[in-house]
């Protein structure tokens, strides 16, 4: 019995262990993490560090996975709940705040389309219900977020589709014919997409950017000159001809006003929109290498060098703020600010995904923050059970659990326990087992199950209160505690329900409720135990 209950708590604490250790292997090149090139679930293994290449790369960032293939495009959702990056022939979906991988889109789920087209831009509707990614095939591929099924292919009319953006929440602005400005919209309730057109431009279109809301949009000719549209009205407001053509594509700040565009290879010049002359330069010797992109708030902008660095510049006055030098001098291929500001997502040229926290601390996910609040926790805990019967003092249990709060105020958990209802009296019958009889023998149980419940979190006082309930399988048996003359009754198999509230503070939980169970009925019970955080586990 002993032996038993020892190997079911290890096989428990190792099992939590290492489900929260946070060292594992990164992937291989070409794998996404947890999955091998084919897609399969592998298992992660540690991996030491190589020094050399510990010394060229800023250990308070870790990235997040290598691409066989450079990652061109990254985007954010509004709400800040996910973002995308492209990863070779597909498009991965991040969870933000752990990041985990929410979902995987090939790029052969539409009828017709290429699954070996590559990935060169990225956007999220506003409501972060579709994203749309810009192919070097000549199409533009739209996929569902969080339940919306479905995609929709729009193929070109010419030789590419250099870029295409959201105007607003479901308007498509893109160059369908490589020169010509075009509008593409969802029918209400179909995914029937209406295209017509809206702007000639003689000498091409090579990159669009558009302000949130879509009223305002800035075209960037194959020549170099940026022209800056009125969406509504569909009317040029301005056209601005001193900036080369560059891989650095034009953007317009959200606020509608600043954007930004190359001058050189090594000059890229801020500027209103409502004053050309209201402008600055920002220079590096080194030269910008793929992307620029302007903060949320239009106070920043940050950008790859070719140096290897990424550097965010204040546009109020033009300098330098922060930066963060790649591995192996890697460049940066696809930039996006988060829309809390506090993080840039990095896609590299060497296929690399950074998660950039500009607070200069290293990235932690949220279930594993110690600022975080909840957190996933192993549970020990002595209980004590009052049994409807006179012959029984009560029955005391040892259990151990787990509790995972990946998701408040939802809970979920598991658990095992052992346990033995000690008699008061002699029996008032006699119990055989071999011709021996058992003379006011222990019951001893041994549970397993699972629960559900719901959590309510104070995060200043580091406390908590909760209810849940649980289903779960027993198995009994009687033993009369003798060494020398032990006999034990054949098992009997049962099954039981229950309803706890609890409250926990800090390490210290304590909770009881009723359960009812197949072979004893109703049954009071009360815990007191400790919750202990599983990072604790984790070996730093």
């Amino acid at each position: 019995m002993r032996k038993f209950f020892c190997a079911f708590f290890l096989i428990i604490s190792f099992s939590l262990f290492a489900q929260e250790n946070d060292e594992t292997q990164l992937p291989q090149e070409g794998a996404i993490p947890g999955y091998d090139i084919d897609g399969n679930l592998i298992t992660e293994t540690k991996v030491e560090p190589n020094p050399e290449q510990e010394a060229n790369k800023d250990l308070s960032q870790e990235y997040l996975a290598k691409s066989a293939a450079p990652v061109n495009a990254v985007a954010w959702t509004r709400d800040g709940k996910y973002f995308a990056t492209s990863w070779n022939n597909s498009i991965v979906l991040w969870n933000a705040g752990y990041n985990t991988i929410a979902a995987i889109y090939s790029n052969a789920v539409a009828e017709n389309a290429n699954p070996f087209a590559n990935v060169t831009s990225l956007q999220f509707t506003s409501d972060g219900r579709y994203l749309m990614s810009v192919r070097d095939d000549n199409t533009v591929l739209i996929h569902g977020t969080e339940g919306v099924t479905g995609s929709t292919l729009i193929t070109g009319t010419g030789t590419a589709i250099s870029d295409a953006v959201y105007a607003g929440d479901y308007r498509i602005l893109l160059p369908l014919d490589g020169k010509n400005l075009y509008e593409s919209f969802r029918l209400a309730d179909s995914s029937q997409h209406i295209i017509e057109e809206k702007l000639d431009f003689t000498d091409g279109i090579w990159a669009l950017s558009a302000s949130p809301d879509g009223s305002r949009l800035l075209v960037s000719s194959e020549s170099g000159a940026v022209h800056l549209i009125d969406t509504d009205s569909w009317n040029e407001l301005a056209k601005y001809d001193r900036y080369t053509l560059t891989r650095i594509k034009p953007r317009l700040a959200p606020d509608g006003i600043h954007f930004v565009a190359a001058q050189s290879p090594s000059s890229l010049l801020i500027s209103s929109t409502l004053d050309e002359s209201d402008s600055f330069t920002l220079e590096d010797r080194a030269g910008f290498s793929f992307a620029a992109e302007f903060s949320n708030d239009s106070t920043k902008i940050v950008a790859g060098m070719n140096s290897g660095c990424v550097k965010i510049y204040d546009i109020a006055s033009g300098l330098e703020e922060n930066s963060f030098k790649l591995m192996y001098g890697d460049s940066a291929k696809s930039l996006v600010f988060s829309p809390d500001d506090k993080y840039v997502v990095i896609g590299t040229e060497m296929g690399y995904i950074y998660h950039w926290v500009l607070s200069g601390e290293p990235f932690v996910p949220e279930d594993q923050r110690k600022e975080s609040g909840l957190q996933n926790s192993l549970l020990l805990s002595l209980g004590f059970g009052k049994i409807g019967s006179n012959y029984y003092l009560g029955n005391g249990c040892f259990e151990a659990g787990y509790r995972n709060y990946l998701k408040p105020p939802f809970y979920w958990g598991l658990g095992g326990s052992i346990g033995m209802a000690i008699p008061s009296s002699e029996f008032p019958y006699s119990y055989y087992e071999g011709g021996e009889s058992l003379s006011s023998p222990t019951l001893y149980t041994i549970a397993t199950g699972a629960t559900a419940g719901l959590v309510y979190y104070n995060k200043k006082y580091d406390f908590m209160v909760f209810s849940e309930a649980g289903l779960g399988i027993n198995f009994r048996m009687l033993f009369n505690n003798s060494f020398k003359y032990s006999h034990t009754s054949k098992l009997v198999f049962g099954g039981y329900g229950e309803m706890l509230i609890g409250a926990q503070w800090k390490w210290v939980r304590a909770w009881g409720g009723i359960q009812y169970d197949t072979n004893l009925r109703w049954l009071g019970k009360v815990h007191l135990g400790v919750a202990i955080p599983t990072r604790t586990f984790s070996r730093k």
